[in-house]
């Protein structure tokens, strides 16, 4: 499922990240984010500048899980997309400090809510745009 608000990109996973999906999940928003960009294009609307992954029924994370966050998120870096993750069970937050990819994406990008995530952006959207 995908939530649409100008220069946002809000994807929910709904299952385990484990070995047997990871690299799907990945693809998967990949692919949700080139069509979003083609249709922003097509509108003349704000380019994507956040991606905020909502991961409430992600019960849990393996590390190819965590192996595929990171290359999501270096995916998205190349392209300026800003990737943030929003509420995380405690497993997953526990696996991901414990690999380190909390560091990577940054805490301050790892929120307990969409709602505060978007919060976060907008602020941040509308110094962009009247520059």
């Amino acid at each position: 499922m995908q939530t649409k608000i100008p220069g946002i990109l809000i994807v929910r996973v709904d299952s385990a990240i484990y070995f047997s999906n990871s690299n799907y999940v990945k693809e998967r928003i990949l692919r949700w984010l080139i069509d979003e960009e083609e249709e922003v294009k097509e509108n003349n609307q704000p380019n994507i500048q956040y991606l905020i992954v909502e991961m409430s029924p992600v019960t849990d994370i393996d590390t190819s899980g965590i192996h595929a966050l990171e290359e999501l998120y270096r995916s998205l870096h190349k392209k300026d997309v800003q990737l943030l993750l929003a509420n995380p069970g405690q497993a997953v937050i526990d696996k991901l400090h414990a690999s380190e990819f909390a560091t990577l994406v940054g805490e301050d990008n790892i929120f307990l809510t969409v709602a505060d995530a978007v919060l976060t952006c907008s602020p941040k959207m509308q110094e962009h745009f009247l520059a």
